[in-house]
């Protein structure tokens, strides 16, 4: 079989990065984070983080437009907006990063090895920041992203559409097995959700072959974000049953579940998700 040269980004799973986003801010609902609640919660995390081997920081501004009534002219000034916290590579290239900005909290592990343990160090780092974000505001909407890749190392005619994904796969349109170039495919629609508690998840599902570095590449960028009905207010450090963990913990077997349905078996396979 040709995807025999297909190779699975990290040699035995494809995702190349995961990311979490927890966002309080919301139209008509709470305003974002203030610069001086920001900068109280960076001078409190910093240590922590740091002791979770975080050890790079930065301060992020933002530029700030003010406009008067009747005012011909506006004026700019820069403000605190937020800090990231991250560790890198010898040679320079970010393992995992924390940002804190005004309206969410954003988690990148590009280092991923198994889900065990990125969700254990995502929460350890979710329980720095959120209870210090619940003295202000509640959790209204929650994310989890992979990003799968698969490099291409033959010649591109070779790379056939039909070995490397299941044939009739609702995720995808069945113009693209006829493609012998460049595509893109996305799709996204939402579901109501009862369990662990009430919500809106919508699921976006982007599928493309694509050309990174001049490699040829396949890639699979699934995304499921939960819009709480009820808000949720952190003020203790995340329990292991904590909905918030929880929620991370369907969207994980959620997007095994997708990709088990784009991907060939032999390119499952590759990646340990199914068993001969």
């Amino acid at each position: 079989m040709s995807v025999e040269r297909l190779y699975p980004f990290a040699g035995d799973h494809a995702i190349q990065s995961a990311v979490v986003v927890a966002e309080w801010a919301d139209l008509g609902g709470s305003k974002p984070l203030s610069s001086d609640n920001l900068q109280n919660m960076e001078k409190e995390s910093t240590p922590r983080l740091t002791q979770l081997g975080l050890t790079h920081h930065e301060q992020l501004n933002v530029l700030e437009l003010k406009m008067s009534a009747g005012q011909p002219s506006s004026h700019t000034s820069s403000a605190f907006g937020g800090f990231k916290a991250s560790r890198s590579t010898s040679g320079g290239d970010e393992q995992r990063s924390v940002v804190v900005a005004r309206e969410n909290c954003i988690i990148q592990i590009n280092d991923y090895t198994r889900w065990a343990d990125a969700v254990r160090d995502i929460r350890e780092y979710l329980n720095v920041l959120l209870p210090r974000i619940g003295q202000h505001a509640p959790i209204r909407h929650l994310t989890l992203q992979f990003n799968d890749v698969f490099l291409w190392k033959a010649p591109p005619e070779e790379l056939i559409m039909t070995e490397v994904f299941k044939p009739g796969t609702k995720w995808l349109p069945d113009h693209v097995f006829g493609l012998h170039d460049l595509w893109h495919s996305h799709h996204g629609y939402f579901a109501d959700k009862w369990e662990p508690c009430r919500f809106q998840q919508l699921d976006n599902v982007n599928v493309s072959r694509a050309v990174v570095d001049g490699v040829h590449s396949v890639q699979a960028l699934v995304a499921h974000r939960a819009s709480l009905a009820e808000p949720i207010w952190v003020r203790e450090p995340l329990s292991e049953k904590d909905h918030i963990l929880s929620l991370l913990g369907q969207f994980h077997t959620d997007n095994k579940r997708i990709l088990a349905e784009i991907f060939s078996d032999e390119v499952l396979r590759s990646i340990n998700m199914i068993v001969d």
